[in-house]
This record gives structure tokens, sequence and C-alpha cells, in this order.
């Protein structure tokens, strides 16, 4: 069993090698002419869609137990980053809410994103049918992912994860599903394999996730979000069973190269790899990416309103406190240190 493991490790660590990321633009830039445009490439140099050109499963395990997730937020950050539906090749971009650029609340005790936050390739929630569990029709993107390993990921990140379970919310009438998953080799090194091995590792971590998906939009004057199965983390099994399904709308949008629909936008399904009715040449996918603006890695000027912090008395409640009185507990230390120390300096 260390053997095999030792060799997982190995060929997970390889998997996120095999793509790069080509920034374009001005990030957190409110200006559109330099819009921030962060496209992939293959170890080839090749611009390839994240959404539909890496894999939906590592090519390095073949169990299919292994999954390729991109991280678009990561972990404790705010500006709300994805894969854009629209542009062709998909690149990941700073969604736009009433003309700014948005960025999600720092909802005590978090800091941004309780997670890295992404979503697996090659999926798709149709918003033309219903699923068979919810009985609404999908949210439009590739399926969302939490991952809730020790370290944050960068934006871009092609990450080979493991699968625990999954939590249907319910966003303006549609499904939202969001798939618990850990980095595979922190899961294997831990020895975390199922939700229960999860909650003894790290009790309170999924009533906290829970907790934060249904109020991080209450700050913005939108109402808390509700959830199928009431709120309950299903198991692994209704998590590919779900993935399966998207998967498989996706194998059936690749080759609709003109997707569009009243309130749902459209669908871009250009890519390079695919052979589809949608594929692209490489020369114009990579014109595509050389007629951006060039990148400036000075970065804009962050709104003031980024690090305040919001308040809920709901985001307080009992619930959950086991996973939010460490945290708390470690920030009156760190404050009572901090005055501490700095009153000995002026002794």
């Amino acid at each position: 069993m260390k053997i095999y493991s030792f060799f997982l490790c190995l060929a997970i660590s390889s998997c996120s090698c095999q793509y790069q990321t080509v920034a374009r633009g001005k990030k957190y830039s409110e200006a559109s002419s330099s819009e921030y445009k962060l496209y992939f490439q293959d170890d080839q140099g090749n611009i390839v869609s994240p959404w539909h050109d890496v894999p939906l499963f590592t090519q390095t395990d073949r169990s299919n137990q292994t999954y390729n997730m991109i991280v678009e937020i990561p972990r404790f950050s705010q500006a709300k980053f994805e894969i854009h539906r629209e542009h062709l090749m998909n690149p990941i971009v700073q969604d736009i809410e009433d003309a700014h650029l948005r960025y999600l609340p720092n909802l005590f005790p978090w800091h941004g994103q309780v997670c890295n936050y992404g979503a697996f390739p090659q999926t798709w929630e149709n918003p033309f049918h219903e699923d068979e569990w919810t009985g609404l029709k999908g949210d439009k993107d590739p399926i969302d992912v939490c991952e809730i390993g020790s370290k944050p990921e960068p934006t871009g990140t092609v990450l080979p994860v493991k699968i625990f379970g999954i939590l249907a919310l319910i966003d303006g009438g549609e499904t939202d599903w969001k798939v618990i998953v850990m980095n595979s080799k922190e899961a294997v090194e831990k020895n975390i394999n199922t939700l229960d091995d999860l909650g003894e590792k790290y009790p309170g971590l999924l009533e906290s996730v829970r907790k934060f998906f249904r109020v991080y939009k209450v700050p913005s004057g939108k109402p808390e979000n509700k959830f199928a199965y009431n709120g309950e983390v299903k198991d692994k099994a209704l998590a590919e069973a779900v993935i399966s399904f998207t998967h498989k709308a996706w194998k059936e949008m690749i080759n609709n190269c003109s997707i569009s629909g009243e309130d749902v936008g459209s669908f871009n399904t250009g890519n390079t790899q695919q052979g589809s009715a949608c594929t692209v040449g490489r020369e114009e996918a990579r014109g595509e990416v050389d007629r951006q603006p060039l990148y400036d890695p000075v970065e804009a000027k962050l709104p003031d309103t980024v690090n305040e912090w919001s308040f809920l008395q709901s985001s307080a409640n009992k619930r959950g406190a086991g996973f939010l009185q460490p945290f708390c507990l470690a920030v009156l230390v760190v404050t009572v240190m901090g005055v501490f120390s700095e009153t000995v300096g002026q002794l």
C-alpha cells in the first residue's frame, strides 16, 4: 500500500506541470481596455481551453479516481475569478456585477473564499434541462469544486483531487452543485478516503463550508441560499453520479458551436484538442491571446472595501462553532501578543 501511495503521489505531482498559464491585461483593473485574462497552454506551448481541453480525469491514474480541478479562487482571497463561458478559449477572468469587478465579502470569521474554489473541466450544468436529483435546471457553468486541503492554490492551477462528497446548493431556482474534494497528494499522505475520515480529521469543517455557502451572498443584499437534502453533504457515490451526468451534458454541448438562450447567455465551445465541429486551429487560438493587451505585472489598486469585515448574526451562531472557535482564539492570541509586545517596547 505504501509503494502504491508513493507512485500515486509521483503521478499526481506531474499532472499540474502539464499546463501553464498565460496572463494578459492588468489584474484587478476596472478598465475594459486592460481586462485581466488568464489563458492556458499545454507543455508544448499550444493554447488550450481549461473548460474543454483539460481532461476531467488525470491521465496518470487509470482507475479514474483522480480528477483535475481548475482552481479559480485561492482560499482566503476575495477576487471572484471564474472560467469565462463566452470568450474563445475560455480564459479565467474576474466576474463583473453592477458594472464593477466582483469581490467576495469577508464574512466574519472568514477572509474571502472558505476553500480553494474552482471547477471540473469537461462538465456542464445544463441550464436547458432539469437534473433527476433536484428537478431543477443547471446554473450554466462547469460544476463547482471546493478543495479543503491545508494550503491555498494559485488561480489557474490544474490540481489533481480526490472526491469526498457533494452539496446541493439551490441558487435562484437553479441547482449549483458544490463538490467537496481534497488535493490527492495530501489525501493520500493523511490517509483520508471518505467523508467519515474527513470528519474525524477535521471536525466541524464541513459544517463551516456549508454555512459559508448558505450566507456568503447576504452582505450584498441577497437572501440566504437554500439546499436540497436539507443541506446534508452527500457521499462520494452521489458526487460521482452528478459529475458523470454533467460530463455527459458537456459531451453533448462540445459539438454545438452556437449554444445560447434567453437569460442564459451564450457558450463558447471553441477548443484545440477535441476534434469536434467547434475545434479551432492552433494559430487561431494563439492569435486570440496575442490580440489581448500585454500583461502588466503591476496590479491595480484594490478597492478600500475589500478588506472590510461583514458581520451576520447567522454567521456567528453555534452551528459549526467547533471550527470557528480555534480561528477566533488564534486571532485573539495574536492580538493580545501584539499589544503586549508594543507595551513592553514602550517601557
